[in-house]
């Protein structure tokens, strides 16, 4: 069963999540921005990521997968690498902050990091995130699938 905050939308997730969310975030990985993004990362995931549900999955080892739609220019300026660290970095545990997914990184066995171009809509100029995990099983392939096919 897939928890999500939003659970409609042409938004492909981990196949077989036991947790999925989009957001609407601008993620910038230049230093002197990260920890603000890191910041709203966590702000903007905090119910999410303290669902009692996630309790017994905090300690395991995990399968994530993050897409990240850009705009076209930093499509071409933004790292993938990059992208995938400051998301881990908000979804782990920090001191005196309890809103994490996991205690450490060192957690996520398989990362699956998809940087695609957002759809030009009028008026609108919002990169989106979407964030999904499962515990980890080597006997699965990650693949993302549309919510309608979960």
């Amino acid at each position: 069963m897939a928890i999500s905050r939003t659970g409609s939308g042409p938004f492909p997730f981990l196949e077989d999540n036991l947790g999925s969310i989009v957001d609407l975030v601008t993620i910038i990985t230049k230093n002197k921005n990260r920890k603000d993004v890191i910041a709203t990362i966590r702000m903007n995931l905090e119910s999410w990521m303290k669902n009692h549900h996630f309790e017994e999955l905090r300690e395991a080892e995990l399968d994530l997968a993050i897409i990240a739609c850009v705009s076209p220019g930093r499509m071409k300026n933004q790292d993938i690498d990059n992208i995938s660290k400051v998301v881990l970095d908000a979804l782990k545990k920090s001191e005196g902050d309890d809103r994490f997914l996991f205690y450490d990184d060192c957690q996520v066995i398989r990362l699956l990091v998809w940087k695609t171009q957002q759809e030009k809509l009028a008026d609108y100029n919002t990169d989106t995130l979407t964030i999904s995990f499962r515990i980890h099983d080597p006997n699965k392939q990650m693949i993302l699938v549309q919510p309608e096919k979960m």
